[in-house]
C-alpha cells in the first residue's frame, strides 16, 4: 500500500520591508504571487500541513507557539527574499531535533536578463540563505538542502525524499515488531537489544510464546482452514505433501497470521527453527495467507531484529513485496548470485508459474510431518537489497543494487531470487567484508538507495553502499 504524501510544514522568512515598503508596491505584489506558488507546487507532491512567514519579531513569537505543537514529517526552512539571520536561532530551538530541510529558493528557472530593481531583490533568497547556513552550521543544526526554483526536478526530488525520510523516521517510532518465540540463539552476528532499538531507532518489540500460536491455531474454525486450503489447492501445484499435513500447515500458518493481526504488528520475525514450534506442531509454519497482505503485516525470519527493521523500511520506501534472502552461492562468469531463504515468503514475488508447494525439505526428516513449504524463484526486474545489523558501536546499514533476472529455479528446497549485482561479486564481498555483516538481506523491486541513504542520514544510521 503506498504511503500518503508526507507532510511539511514551510516556513517563509522575510526582512519586514519587502512586505511594506511603499514605494515598490509591486514587490510585494511579486513576493505574494511567489509565496502562492510556492506553496502550490509544493503541494503537487507534498501535504503542506501549516505555511508560517517570519518577517518581524510578532511573526516569530506567533510562528514559534505554533510550530511546537506541529506534527509534520519535515519542516522546510526558505529564506524567500532576504532576510536577517537572527531569526534563526530562536527557530532552531522550536524545531528542535524534529527533521529539517533548507532550501536555497529561487523564483525562476531561468532569471531575468537584464534584471530590473525589483526582479534582484525578488531573487534576492540566496543571499539570505547562505548567509544563515553559517549560522545553521555554527549550531549544529542537522539538514538536508536544496536549492533551486519550485518546479526543479532536484529540488522536488530532494525535498520528496527529505520528507519521506522524516515520515519514515515518525513510522518507525510507532512500528511494532514481533518475535515468535525468540531470537535465533544458532547466530551471534543477528543479535539486537531490543531496548537499544526502541531508544535509538523507535521500534517496540514484542516477544510472542509459541504458545500463544497454538491457541490461536486451535481457536480456528474448520470452514477458515479448509478455504485456505481449497484456495493453495486452486493457486498451487502440490507434491509430495499429504492432505492432513497441508490442513496442518494451513492452520498454523493462518494462526501465525491471525497472531500478527490481533497485535497489531507491523513486521513479524518467525524465528523457524526454534525446537519448541516444532514441537507444538510437527512442523513449521512456511505458507503465506492473504491476510498478511490484507493488513500490510511483513514477514521475517529467523528472530532478527535488524533484518525486520530492514524489510519494514524496503516495504514502506518502495512498496514493493520482499524477499527475505541470504546469499548461498554465486556464479562469477555470469556475476550472479543465488539467495532466499526458508520459511514463509511471499508469493507475489515469484516468476509466473515458478510457484507450488513441497514438503519441507529440511525439516521432513526430524519433524513429525513432511511439511509443506512454497517454492518458488523471483519475478525479473530491478532490485534493491538492504540490511541492517547492530554492532558494538551502533548500527550499520549495506544496501546494493542489480537485476533480477529471468531463470528457471536455480536451488531446491527454498523459494529464491538470481541476482545479477551492479558490481562485480567479488568486489560486492570484499565491500561487505570491510565493514562485517550479518547473512540476511531485505530484497525488493525498485530503486531506492538515495531514500534510503536519506533515512539513513536523518537516522544517524551509517550506510556503506556498495556500487
Amino acid at each position: 500500500m503506498p504511503l500518503p504524501k508526507p507532510s511539511v510544514g514551510l516556513i517563509l522568512i522575510r526582512a519586514g520591508w519587502f512586505d511594506s515598503v511603499v514605494a515598490l508596491p509591486e514587490l510585494a505584489e511579486a513576493i505574494a504571487f511567489d509565496e502562492q506558488a510556492l506553496v502550490s507546487g509544493l503541494g503537487s507532491f507534498l501535504d503542506v500541513a501549516g505555511t508560517w512567514v517570519v518577517n518581524s519579531w510578532t511573526s516569530l513569537a506567533e510562528a514559534e507557539r505554533s510550530l511546537r505543537q506541529a506534527d509534520v514529517d519535515l519542516f522546510i526552512l526558505v529564506f524567500q527574499v532576504w532576510a536577517e539571520d537572527f531569526y534563526l536561532i530562536p527557530l532552531l530551538e522550536t524545531v528542535a531535533s524534529r527533521p529539517l530541510a533548507v532550501w536555497c529558493y529561487l523564483p525562476w528557472q531561468r532569471p531575468p536578463r537584464p534584471a530590473t530593481f525589483v526582479e534582484v531583490l525578488r531573487g534576492s533568497g540566496p543571499v539570505g540563505t547562505l548567509e544563515g547556513l553559517g549560522v545553521l552550521r555554527n549550531l549544529g543544526a542537522e539538514f538536508a538542502f536544496t536549492a533551486g526554483p519550485p518546479d526543479h526536478p532536484r529540488v522536488r526530488a530532494d525535498l520528496l525524499r527529505a520528507a519521506q525520510a522524516g515520515q519514515l523516521r515518525r513510522l518507525l517510532r510507532r512500528a511494532r515488531l514481533g518475535v515468535l518465540p525468540h531470537r535465533n540463539e544458532q547466530m551471534q552476528t543477528t543479535f539486537v537489544d531490543e531496548f537499544r532499538l526502541r531508544a535509538e531507532l523507535g521500534p517496540t518489540v514484542e516477544l510472542i510464546p509459541v504458545g500463544a500460536l497454538r491457541r490461536a491455531a486451535d481457536a480456528l474454525g474448520e470452514g477458515e482452514v479448509a478455504a485456505f486450503v481449497a484456495d493453495l489447492k486452486a493457486r498451487y501445484p502440490i507434491k509430495g505433501v499429504a492432505e492432513q499435513t497441508l490442513s496442518l500447515a494451513a492452520r498454523a500458518s493462518l494462526a501465525l497470521a491471525h497472531v500478527a493481526v490481533d497485535r497489531q504488528l507491523d513486521v513479524i520475525s518467525l524465528n523457524d527453527i526454534a525446537p519448541e514450534l516444532h514441537a507444538a506442531f510437527g512442523l513449521r509454519p512456511c505458507l503465506y495467507p492473504d491476510l498478511f497482505e490484507a493488513h500490510h503485516i511483513l514477514v521475517a525470519i529467523e528472530g532478527d531484529l535488524g533484518a525486520a527493521v530492514a524489510v519494514f523500511l524496503l516495504n514502506r520506501l518502495t512498496d514493493s513485496p520482499i524477499l527475505f534472502a541470504e546469499t548461498w552461492f554465486w556464479d562469477e562468469e555470469e556475476n550472479l548470485i543465488v539467495a532466499g531463504h526458508a520459511g514463509p515468503q511471499n508469493p507475489s514475488l515469484a516468476r509466473d508459474g515458478s510457484c507450488w508447494i513441497s514438503h519441507d525439505y529440511e525439516f521432513a526428516q526430524s519433524d513429525r510431518t513432511e511439511g509443506a513449504h512454497l517454492q518458488f524463484v523471483a519475478r525479473p526486474g530491478r532490485v534493491t537489497l538492504l540490511q541492517l545489523r547492530g554492532t558494538p558501536a551502533g548500527w550499520q546499514a549495506i544496501l546494493t543494487t542489480g537485476e533480477a533476472i529471468e531463470t528457471e529455479a536455480w536451488v531446491e528446497g527454498y523459494p529464491h531470487a538470481v541476482v545479477r549485482l551492479d558490481v562485480p561479486v567479488a568486489a560486492f564481498l570484499q565491500q561487505v567484508a570491510a565493514v562485517g555483516s550479518t547473512q540476511h538481506w531485505a530484497m525488493a523491486y525498485g530503486s531506492a538507495k538515495e531514500e534510503v541513504a536519506a533515512v539513513c542520514r536523518l537516522l544517524q544510521v551509517p550506510l556503506l553502499v556498495i556500487e
